[in-house]
């Protein structure tokens, strides 16, 4: 672990394991406080705040921080969404930029541009209103070979586009655009093409990657086909799950638990205490080993 001031006795365990596992990757990296501000979009003394446990960083930060070290992002994220509870703020799902003003308790507000961030957004800005480069805006009444220059209803002069942002019909890049659209549109009616006969309607899975997204939930939609349930997120009967885990598995089986009238709390896809302690329940009224961990017989029992 790192030499730096040890976490604030206040934090639970799961703030105490995020602590840990941030100064972990932090060591592993190699990095100074002062390269970890100028490899990412967070101050040195922001970084400095996090690893000492006095503040909760936002997900952002997270998650870069998980592509700096080559970290898996999900299991960091999810240890991130336990130990918000133990600094009692809410964590933020949003993306980098969606700011909407208001800042939860406890979460730090000290976001700086650093470094070869710091001017980027300005360059390549145009002002508003300004002519295109190379064109002098028309000024006068007339187009300059004495007949008068053409305005729009409110009194303005009628101004042109550049030749450039003009597309004549029947020239080659709009034929291009209209294959190209074309293309897109046969493609999206070939993937949206019911499933063949051959395969089952009520057997459909998530087809994506999972990306756990702290703060989001997932719908439902829980139904028996050939005997067994199923939510309609993963057809596994022998994943092994336990805490931390981030998957779609996870998320069929927090569904099932719901289901089943053991409540999880959030159909996040992340297995925290309130998804173990609802497996735990179901393993002790099923007769089964109470462990909180989903295995095979715990699925047999989820989907039956």
């Amino acid at each position: 672990m790192s030499k730096g001031k040890e976490p604030p006795r206040s934090l639970g365990p799961h703030g105490q394991r995020f602590v840990d596992r941030l100064r972990e990757l932090k060591d592993r990296s190699g990095l100074s406080l002062a390269a970890l501000a100028n490899r990412t979009s967070y101050s040195k003394s922001s970084w400095e705040r996090y690893l000492n446990g006095k503040i909760l960083p936002p997900a952002e930060a997270v998650r870069q921080l998980a592509r700096l070290c080559g970290a898996d992002a999900n299991q960091l994220l999810a240890l991130h969404s336990l130990a918000a509870d133990d600094w009692g703020v809410q964590t933020d799902a949003r993306a980098p930029g969606d700011a909407s003003g208001s800042v939860a308790p406890g979460r730090d507000t000290d976001l700086e541009v650093s470094g070869e961030h710091a001017d980027q957004g300005l360059a390549g800005s145009d002002v508003a209103g300004a002519s295109p480069a190379g064109e002098d805006p028309p000024t006068g009444g007339d187009t300059g070979d004495g007949t008068p220059q053409p305005r729009s209803s409110h009194g303005q002069p009628y101004r042109k586009p550049p030749v450039s942002k003009r597309i004549r019909l029947g020239s080659p890049a709009l034929i291009g655009v209209v294959v190209v659209a074309a293309l897109v549109v046969s493609g999206l009616l070939l993937y949206l093409a019911p499933e063949t006969e051959s395969a089952s309607e009520n057997r459909r899975v998530a087809s994506v990657k999972f990306v756990f997204t702290p703060g989001r939930t997932h719908s439902c939609d829980v139904h028996r086909d050939d005997g067994k349930l199923w939510a309609g997120h993963s057809d596994t009967d022998k994943a092994l799950l336990q805490q931390i885990t981030t998957s779609w598995d996870v998320v069929e089986a927090q569904c099932l638990l719901e289901h089943r009238g053991y409540p999880v709390g959030a159909v996040d896809g992340a297995y925290g205490q309130a998804t173990e302690k609802a497996v735990k329940r179901l393993q002790e009224n099923s007769g089964l080993v109470v462990d909180g961990i989903v295995g095979p017989h715990t699925w047999q029992a989820l989907r039956r």
